[in-house]
């Protein structure tokens, strides 16, 4: 069993929409032609999702968690700091947060 979609709703479905497509390669779909559908529902008012929740995602090496968390500093997106337990642990880890305040997790875990 896979997970098939997640669906979010979001006060700025705009602003959420640029955000996945421009840091995580998401696009507009009707359906999810890769496996996985980011649905982004318009919701007024807005209600915070609970403390604890998050979103994450697996980058295939430490490197392009360091990158990925390079560009969203240099695109003024709200992340905290980078995380590298390595060589005691094969974890890379950051978080951030899309325009409507969810948490995301991005990290790398090794072998």
């Amino acid at each position: 069993m896979n997970i098939d979609h997640l669906n979010l709703r979001v006060h700025d479905a705009a602003a959420c929409r640029a955000f996945y497509e421009a840091h995580f390669g998401f696009r507009l779909a009707f359906e999810a032609d890769d496996g996985f559908l980011l649905a982004l529902v318009p919701a007024a008012p807005h209600q915070p999702l609970p403390d604890g929740f998050h979103v994450g995602f697996t980058m295939p090496s430490a490197d392009e968690v360091e990158r990925l968390h390079r560009a969203l500093s240099a695109a003024s997106v709200p992340v905290g700091m980078l995380d590298d337990e390595r060589p005691v642990e094969a974890y890379v880890t950051f978080r951030c947060w899309d325009p409507d305040g969810t948490e995301i997790e991005v990290f790398w875990q090794g072998p």
